[in-house]
């Protein structure tokens, strides 16, 4: 008895953890054009004050203040916005 119980506990425990894990981060895009760059801290902004952390293979050498670029990024728990890609639009 001890056994099954058990087991039913196990199962109704996996089936509900799926339900309250939180949600994997997604990337999302924002355009716009670059108002400043932060190449100390790696930081840069767009001209609606959108400020990104530049992330993996991007580096602050690759923007030019007034470029037009279409920025996919990811959402830290903290808030804080990772550009994980740049692609320019001019």
């Amino acid at each position: 008895m001890r056994n099954w119980l058990v087991a039913l506990m196990s199962a109704a425990v996996m089936i509900t953890l799926p339900l309250i894990s939180p949600a994997p981060a997604r990337a999302d895009e924002a355009a716009g054009t670059i108002l400043s760059i932060d190449a100390r801290n790696g930081l840069f902004t767009l001209e609606d004050g959108t400020e990104f952390q530049l992330a993996g293979d991007i580096g602050p050498e690759q923007l030019v203040i007034g470029m037009e670029v279409l920025v996919t990024y990811a959402t830290t728990e903290t808030g804080d916005l990772y550009a994980t890609a740049l692609e320019i639009l001019d």
